[in-house]
């Protein structure tokens, strides 16, 4: 501030002399500069609110609903979408389990709106209760998910089981031989998730490095302009 109080100064008392307009130059070179980026830093805030791609972030399940019963192969539908989406994750746990663990079902790359989000194939899985969950991941390591409980598999037992059905007979009226399937459960192979990119640049990164280099620029060229005053004294 004392440099450019007396930079002012100088103005003041010789204000035609070629080193002054030089100064006035800089000095309104360096307004310009500030405020244009003043205008850079604020561009990542306002320009998502106005943009016509901007949406909000939304994750929820609308199919299957809690408490279906379920068969063989289930459209999981619903909605994923945010400006700022990465990537979304669907996945199944038994709904008494007390792990942490979930199995994954599949991936969503891109914002869905009312759509499939992904196919959930029961019949790779024991019959029971279970929930399904979507979580979507968002710039700055934002997350946010939705869960759908109490789903009933039921792909190896009767949908009613107070139902029991009668043993076919033959024509004389005999009990014709039973054979009992008793089904195999497959083992379900979780897949190991891959590490994040880090050589991934975010937005907030690179408008902090565009800050420094104009930092860098500002102090640049005050420093040009204190190189010429002091050479014009010696020289005077």
């Amino acid at each position: 501030m004392k440099i450019l109080k007396s930079l002012f100064l100088m103005v003041i008392k010789k204000p035609f002399s070629s080193l002054n307009c030089l100064i006035v130059f800089f000095m309104l070179k360096l307004n310009v500069m500030l405020k244009i980026l003043i205008i850079f830093v604020l561009i990542p805030f306002i320009n998502p609110i106005f943009s016509q791609n901007y949406q909000l972030d939304v994750v929820r399940i609308t199919s299957p609903k809690e408490g279906e019963i379920l068969q063989g192969s289930i459209y999981i539908e619903g909605t994923v979408s945010g400006s700022t989406f990465q990537f979304a994750e669907i996945s199944f746990q038994y709904q008494d389990s007390q792990s942490s663990n979930w199995f994954e079902i599949g991936t969503i790359d891109t914002p869905i709106v009312d759509g499939t989000l992904g196919i959930w194939d029961t019949s790779m899985i024991a019959d029971g209760i279970y929930r399904i969950r979507v979580v979507a991941h968002y710039e700055n390591d934002r997350v946010q998910e939705a869960i759908i409980n109490n789903l009933d598999i039921r792909n190896y037992t009767p949908l009613d089981p107070s139902v029991t059905e009668e043993p076919p007979l033959n024509e004389k009226g005999e009990l014709e031989s039973q054979v009992t399937v008793t089904p195999v459960v497959p083992t379900i192979t979780v897949p190991t998730p891959m590490p994040k990119n880090e050589m991934v640049v975010s937005r907030t990164q690179f408008f902090l490095t565009l800050l420094q280099g104009a930092i860098f620029g500002v102090l640049f060229l005050a420093v040009i302009v204190i190189f010429v005053i002091i050479r014009r004294r010696k020289i005077g």
